[in-house]
């Protein structure tokens, strides 16, 4: 019985010596793998003035920007220009074009709060404004600011909700079905139906032979005299 606890104990201390062994060579490695998942929302940004030029940091997928849209819980801001974004916008976003922040930011900021993620679009993968606005935000003192690349194609592509102009002429109107053929029926049922006229006998023809003896009496009634 010793023997087997000699041995079990041996096994566990083996073990766990390969466990930390493990571990420190893991977190030496500069391409060491991450040993916990964090979530976009929750894991920790560089400062907005030690980001680098070209950083992908602050991104949001928009399968992610898609669950937050449904929730309620994120606050879309659109950095086009107001004639974009007047022909069509994601359901719900803000207009804040990144040449008037400095005039209208004061006027958005009360509709930011409570929100949980602050998502800054644009249109097209090279499309600068998005990324702009963000970094304005950012250094307003606006927290958990994310920037949906090439949102607003994105958006559409997946048929999310939208609002503007063309979002309106590309619903389509509702058109008017055939009429039931039981209500067509029952309409036919409920006309009064034409009664037939009468027919009238024809009146009843004389003979050509009874005609001239008729004429015969006539003629013959002063015969005796």
């Amino acid at each position: 019985m010793r023997l087997v606890l000699r041995i079990l104990g041996q096994g566990l201390g083996i073990l766990a010596l390969s466990v930390a062994l493990a571990l420190v060579v893991n977190a030496v490695r500069p391409d060491g793998l991450p040993l916990l998942r964090t979530s976009p929302l929750t894991a920790p940004r560089a400062a907005p003035d030690m980001a680098q030029p070209g950083q992908d940091a602050g991104e949001i997928a928009l399968k992610d920007a898609a669950l937050l849209f449904l929730s309620g819980r994120a606050a879309f801001l659109d950095a086009r220009s107001q004639f974009e974004f007047e022909l069509g916008h994601i359901q719900g976003a803000i207009s804040l074009p990144v040449r008037n922040f400095a005039s209208e930011f004061q006027d958005v900021k009360p509709r930011l709060a409570g929100k949980d993620a602050v998502i800054a679009y644009c249109d097209g993968e090279q499309c600068p404004l998005s990324h702009a606005l963000a970094r304005h935000l950012r250094e307003a003192g606006v927290k958990n600011v994310y920037v949906l690349k090439n949102g607003w194609s994105l958006w559409q592509a997946e048929r999310l909700p939208v609002s503007g102009v063309r979002a309106a002429q590309a619903a389509p109107a509702p058109q008017a079905g055939p009429a039931p053929k039981m209500r067509q029926a029952s309409k036919a049922a409920q006309e009064p139906k034409a009664s037939p006229e009468p027919k009238t006998s024809p009146e009843p023809k004389m003979s050509r032979a009874a005609e001239p003896a008729k004429a015969k009496d006539k003629l013959c009634t002063d015969c005796d005299n």
